[in-house]
């Protein structure tokens, strides 16, 4: 009997000729198995790709036109009846439409006649009015004969006192016409545009003669220096100060040495348009022009009025008003845009 002898421990597995041919065997009939399965389906798949194309050539089903429909006669006339429908609601809409515009130009006219019949209402209590007045009148008219005579009598009578009375005569006192060279204070005054303004010219020089110590320094340089002060009123100054020249200063640069100067002239310009009070404003009692008037003393004051040629008519009526008081009055008419101004080489106001 063979006995198989076991493989030692570290003896190593020995290769096998039979063992790699059932492999190689085994292998091959895998890979024909494959190529079977491959060449059968490709068969099975060739003869569904016929039939589709025998399929193709079948005569093709005639669509189903709209007409065919058993529903469509019912729904074109379903149809029919909607537009019917809309075409009365349209004209229905129209109507409506129209009574509105209908019913709008009805109540415009009942709105009309309610006015009217209030203006009838008004006018109607307006006559009975009117007639209860002309029936009072006509109750006065009617008095008696005797009562007429005896109204007309005395009313003779009246008139005969009153043409008995002496005539009521208005009595102007005018200044004679002679003047004289003011050398007193002036107080001035511009007439324009119907209008008397106040200017206050003592403030001016004032604030001039303040000026004075510092003019003279810059005087030191040159012969004339020209400021402006500030505004008062509606009005503000615009003045030189000048330096006294000698027989021996030429040329534009004065020399170093004591000098003499002054204010050598002045210009009043006005900041507001809408300046001064008119005539009646003027003449009222507790008016600027009043307030500044009333309290003058005649014997140290003269009033001085530039007056434009838009307002000789406005002079006129004040100085009136101030002869009555006994005020000196000098009037300097301007021309239409010349400026109210003086200098040192003018001529004086003269007083009336």
């Amino acid at each position: 009997m063979f006995r198989r002898r076991r493989p030692l421990k570290n003896e190593s597995i020995q290769f096998s000729f039979d063992s790699f041919l059932d492999l190689v065997t085994n292998v091959v009939g895998i890979i024909i198995r494959l190529i079977l399965v491959t060449w059968v389906g490709a068969r099975s798949y060739h003869a569904s790709m016929q039939l589709l194309e025998l399929d193709s050539t079948l005569p093709a089903t005639p669509a189903l036109k709209v007409t065919d429909d058993p529903l469509h006669a019912r729904l074109e006339q379903s149809k029919n009846d909607l537009d019917e429908a809309k075409t009365r609601l349209l004209a229905q809409l129209k109507d409506l439409e129209a009574t509105e515009i209908k019913i709008q130009a009805a109540q415009a006219q009942l709105a009309a006649l309610e006015s009217r019949c209030n203006e009838l209402e008004a006018e109607r209590k307006a006559l009975q009015g009117k007639g209860a007045e002309r029936g009072g009148q006509v109750q006065q008219a009617s008095l008696t004969v005797e009562q007429v005579r005896q109204r007309s009598k005395k009313l003779l009578e009246e008139l005969k006192k009153i043409e008995a009375l002496p005539p009521v005569k208005k009595q102007l006192k005018y200044h004679a016409p002679l003047s004289r060279a003011v050398h007193s204070d002036e107080m001035f005054f511009e007439c324009k545009s119907g209008r008397v303004a106040y200017i206050d010219l003592p403030v001016f020089l004032q604030e001039v003669k303040q000026s004075l110590e510092d003019i003279s320094g810059e005087l030191k340089t040159t012969y004339r220096v020209e400021r402006t002060t500030a505004s008062v009123g509606a009005y503000r100054l615009r003045y030189a100060v000048e330096r006294e020249r000698t027989a021996v200063d030429v040329g534009s640069t004065p020399p170093e040495r004591g000098f003499r100067y002054g204010l050598s002239e002045w210009l009043v310009e006005p900041i507001s348009p809408d300046r001064g009070e008119s005539l009646e404003q003027a003449l009222a009692a507790k008016s600027e022009f009043r307030q500044l008037t009333d309290n003058l003393d005649s014997r140290i004051t003269v009033v001085t009025f530039w007056v434009y040629p838009d307002s000789f008519e406005l002079f006129r009526q004040l100085r009136d008003h101030l002869y009555q008081r006994g005020l000196d009055i000098a009037g300097r008419p301007l021309m239409m845009g010349a400026p109210i101004a003086a200098s040192k080489y003018g001529t004086a106001s003269r007083g009336q």
